[in-house]
């Protein structure tokens, strides 16, 4: 069985995916170095602090109900969602998130498997830039969509089936990739 934990924390360790793990309760317990690499910081500097250090403040209400719902032992989809990196700036990134659970079965912990969006579908700064009135006037509604579906999802207004919630989730994963993507394309190319 050591042999096999070896091979396995040397494939986490190699992967070009950023993996982390952390407790049920958000703290960071594990970072690759493919997490140094997306996200800037290094294992040292994170370990030990709680992941919420890379959500964007609207994205913390839906972590804190995938946490919930990790910790009950639910497997859910992959999804695109922001995070912050160390210098401040965000970065569009496709999550798998999964529970960890002991040898008994017994939920203790998660892991969660990301990669840049940008770095899988091309470097869309090539494609333009937004003037900024425009770029305004498209996050503004956007952000509306988002705020107002992280309301429904979290069942403030009321409770949800299971297909409107998986429903909402779609919608809200599509307008934070579509802002991501606004979010880019306003920004000036780099020479």
């Amino acid at each position: 069985m050591v042999e096999g934990d070896t091979a396995l924390a040397d494939i986490v360790r190699s992967s070009h995916d950023a993996i982390v793990g952390g407790t049920l309760d958000g703290v960071v317990t594990t970072w690759n170095r493919a997490a140094e690499g997306l996200y800037g910081y290094r294992a040292e500097e994170i370990i030990g602090r709680r992941a919420e250090t890379l959500y964007p403040s609207e994205c913390r209400a839906r972590e804190a109900v995938v946490l919930r719902r990790l910790a009950r032992g639910e497997q859910l989809d992959q999804y695109v969602t922001e995070r912050i990196r160390r210098d401040g700036s965000t970065v569009l990134v496709r999550l798998s998130v999964s529970p960890v659970a002991d040898k008994a079965g017994t939920i203790v912990g998660v892991a969660a498997i990301s990669r840049g969006v940008s770095a899988a579908a091309g470097d869309s700064r090539t494609q333009g830039v937004l003037p900024a009135r425009t770029s305004h006037d498209l996050r503004t509604p956007l952000q509306a969509v988002i705020g107002f579906t992280g309301t429904l999802l979290l069942r403030l207004p009321g409770p949800l089936n299971d297909e409107q919630a998986r429903q909402l989730t779609l919608v809200e994963e599509s307008a934070r990739q579509l802002l991501s993507m606004i979010n880019e394309m306003s920004r000036p190319g780099e020479g």
